[in-house]
């Protein structure tokens, strides 16, 4: 009994790192994206198109921030939609605390990139999409 639950243990570690159009997210490159207050470390993004990532947004602010690009995630496959704010437009981390967001770019393009509360402050970039 014991080697049929590990069996269907494994089945299913299997199964969540292939969702979605046969992704495996188990290879998502890693992307990392500072939150301060006011600014993106960096401020411009580059991706490449139909490749996974996992973008690790970090806040070291000590206001809460938005990684608001409606366009960019409205053209991308989100592997949790769940963690999608505002209606799928951003996602929003707590000072002090980090949000990974499994994606694959879908489309080339270039994209804003705003903090909702702090873009009058400044705190834009842009992602490009190859």
């Amino acid at each position: 009994m014991a080697w049929f639950l590990a069996a269907v243990a494994a089945l299913a570690a299997a199964a969540s790192a292939h969702t979605q159009s046969g992704v495996d997210w188990s290879k998502a490159e890693a992307f990392n994206l500072l939150m301060v207050d006011d600014q993106f470390v960096p401020d411009h993004l580059s991706f490449r198109h139909g490749v996974p990532y996992r973008l690790h947004l970090e806040n070291r602010g000590k206001d809460l921030h938005e990684f608001t690009a409606p366009e960019f995630l409205a053209d991308a496959l989100v592997r949790d939609p769940q963690i999608l704010a505002n209606a799928g437009q951003e996602v929003v981390v707590q000072p002090g605390q980090v949000a990974d967001v499994y994606l694959v770019p879908m489309r080339a393009g270039t994209f804003p990139l705003t903090c909702a509360d702090h873009d009058w402050d400044g705190m834009v970039g842009e992602i490009v999409v190859e």
